[in-house]
């Protein structure tokens, strides 16, 4: 009795990893446990999906760069509403060149709204620059940047080719650019402030080595309700912004000639630091202010 019990455990905990075929025979069950793992989306998807929606924006401005270099255009459209266009035609011969200002304080037929919508698409901001031609001489050029909560949330696409952007969007600049010829010329504008960021080992060098000087300006903080044109324009790199107060120009002047001796600059480039960040400012005149 115990040998035939013994056996037929025996044949039981063998038979357990085997299984009969049609033809009797046995054959070894193998039971290998399946792990689920999460599918990883491609890199299209990802982009793809990085380009769906919009971003939260109160104000666009664009920069376009005319064809074989005959000067640029810059569009500012504020959050109120009014739009400035700035102008500089590249006339052959000359060294400098002047802005002329235009003011509207409300766009017609929603062209505004319009341009604000559009350019808040990701599918815009968001482009890659590598899958479009590369840019030749003779056509425009175009850059998107949009803004909110007075530049705390700053977006910017690429320089790409106009003819590169969606049908729609490159519809409503070319009626910006028809309302913008029958603008007036705003006679208050004294001055245009641009900015870009200068990383930590670039400022070293232009401070310690070259000797440049840096200025400090205190930033008003998340709840300010009015910026500087000065900490606007470090706020949101690239974009053109229009100083019309005399007081604020003023104090670009002075920082253009912080502790330099000789004759009254009045424009020019200067360094800044905001908190921690530091910025290289352009100011230039305005015709107006010639």
């Amino acid at each position: 009795m115990f040998t035939s019990s013994a056996t037929v455990l025996l044949f039981s905990q063998n038979d357990s990893g085997r299984s009969i075929n049609k033809n009797g025979q046995g054959g070894i069950k193998e039971n290998i446990a399946q792990k689920a793992s999460p599918r990883i989306p491609s890199v299209e998807e990802l982009l793809k999906k990085s380009q769906e929606g919009k971003v939260d924006a109160d104000s666009v401005w664009l920069i376009i760069e005319h064809a074989k270099q005959r000067g640029v255009t810059a569009i500012d459209l504020q959050p109120d509403g009014s739009c400035w266009v700035l102008e500089k035609k590249v006339v052959s011969g000359v060294n400098t060149s002047q802005y002329i200002v235009k003011y509207i304080s409300e766009l017609p037929n929603q062209i505004g709204e319009k341009l604000l919508s559009l350019g808040r698409e990701k599918k815009i901001l968001f482009a890659d620059n590598s899958s479009f031609a590369r840019s030749a001489i003779n056509v425009e050029k175009l850059r998107v940047g949009v803004s909110s909560n007075n530049g705390r949330s700053v977006h910017t696409s690429p320089l790409i080719d106009f003819s590169q952007y969606p049908d729609s969007f490159r519809e409503v600049v070319t009626l910006m650019l028809e309302v913008s010829r029958t603008m007036s010329v705003n006679k208050e504008a004294m001055g245009i402030l641009s900015a870009e960021f200068v990383n930590p080992a670039q400022a070293r060098r232009l401070t310690v080595l070259q000797g440049q000087k840096l200025i400090a300006v205190k930033d008003p903080g998340k709840e300010a309700k009015k910026l500087s044109a000065i900490i606007a324009a470090a706020r949101m790199p690239g974009r053109k912004v229009v100083v019309t107060d005399p007081d604020e120009w003023l104090r670009v002047v002075t920082y253009l000639n912080y502790n330099k001796r000789g004759a009254n600059i009045n424009e020019g480039r200067f360094l800044i630091s905001v908190g921690k960040q530091t910025y290289r400012v352009y100011a230039e005149k305005t015709v107006v202010n010639r």
